[in-house]
């Protein structure tokens, strides 16, 4: 961390070469599959790390989306604001849709607790590495 950035002050991650974006507590991973774009979130998903993700989401979509959450240590308001508006959008433009996999506990309950656990779906074994 930078001698003149205050603790606990986080740049945004933004989306770099090869499909990777990284901060040092959120990173986003991207692998192409066949009629379907799998983004991996991990680390905490939060007001600083969530800017910018529903841009980088929309970007990616284009068929089916899933985002697999199983890196994902932590989700706030925002993050889950993020995931909403992504979907919103991906749908409004005719660009496929956005499914959620692999929550982990914390990640689950609160999904669930904001009436996103519909969006939850089972993870694939096609879509293993």
């Amino acid at each position: 961390m930078g001698a003149d950035r205050p603790p606990g002050n986080s740049p945004p991650a933004t989306l770099g070469g090869n499909g990777l974006a990284v901060s040092p507590e959120f990173s986003i991973t991207t692998r192409d599959l066949p009629d379907l774009h799998i983004v991996g979130l991990h680390g905490e998903l939060d007001v600083v790390s969530a800017d910018g993700l529903t841009d980088v989401l929309v970007e990616i979509a284009g068929s089916t989306l899933v985002v697999d959450l199983s890196g994902l240590t932590f989700i706030d308001s925002s993050g889950i604001a993020a995931l909403v508006l992504a979907r919103n959008r991906i749908r409004a433009n005719g660009q496929g849709q956005l499914m959620l996999s692999r929550p982990g506990g914390i990640v689950r309950m609160a999904l669930e607790i904001v009436g996103l656990g519909p969006w939850i779906v089972e993870w694939s074994a096609a879509w293993d590495d």
